[in-house]
């Protein structure tokens, strides 16, 4: 397989943008800074019915993370699964924690679409 990857700049989201970016993340977590007026990063996380469910979405996120050159940190055990979604490179760089951009909000979305494909 061939993948010709092309890396695009993230933008971080701020005031109103973010919230309204936030809003149909129902199932993610924000993760603030100290005086939550940044947002850090999200998490999620679920639990599918078998290893092997856990395993085919797991596989299908790491493939669509290759593609688009942005990884989740991810934890797993047998059938739970933890995903934790922040840019380190974002646009303007004020932070060295990492916080929430346009790419994260896009995976979030992609990957909600995986869970919603492994739990029906």
């Amino acid at each position: 397989m061939h993948n010709k990857i092309v890396k695009i700049a993230s933008s971080a989201l701020t005031g109103g943008k973010l919230l309204e970016k936030l809003k149909p993340l129902v199932h993610w977590e924000a993760q603030w800074d100290a005086s939550r007026t940044k947002c850090l990063g999200i998490t999620r996380e679920v639990t599918f019915k078998d290893y092997e469910t856990t395993w085919a979405f797991l596989t299908r996120v790491s493939m669509r993370s290759h593609l688009w050159g942005h990884h989740p940190l991810i934890h797993t055990s047998y059938t739970w699964v933890k995903l934790e979604l922040r840019t380190h490179d974002t646009e303007p760089k004020d932070t060295d924690k990492g916080q929430l951009s346009d790419i994260d909000v896009r995976m979030a979305k992609r990957i909600d679409s995986y869970i919603d494909d492994g739990t029906r």
